[in-house]
């Protein structure tokens, strides 16, 4: 839930810590959560998603981002085609800030 520190050009000084930290309000998360979908669809337009974070998927969201923030960690992610595992997982990434180069 920390913001970057930006300057005025929109380029990031001091990244957040990156703090598991509880929270309660569900209307806060999913703020937060579209703000972060926004920025991923600007800096990666070829690959755009169009999502809507639904109670269920916002949980799923956050526990895949949980999850692939712990060292060593994996999952496995169980659905029917079109239900959003590769897209949630592709937005957890850059949440965690972890880039393909």
């Amino acid at each position: 839930m920390r913001e970057d520190e930006i300057n005025d050009e929109g380029i990031v000084e001091v990244e957040a810590p990156k703090i598991y930290e509880a929270m309660c309000d569900m209307e806060k998360i999913r703020k937060r959560c579209n703000w972060l979908l926004d920025n991923y669809n600007v800096n990666n337009a070829s690959k755009k998603m169009n999502l809507v974070l639904f109670d269920d998927a916002l949980k799923h969201l956050l526990r895949i981002s949980r999850i692939i923030s712990q060292p060593r960690s994996s999952a496995l992610l169980v659905g029917v085609g079109g239900s959003g595992k590769q897209s949630l997982t592709r937005l957890a990434a850059s949440i965690g800030k972890h880039y393909q180069h």
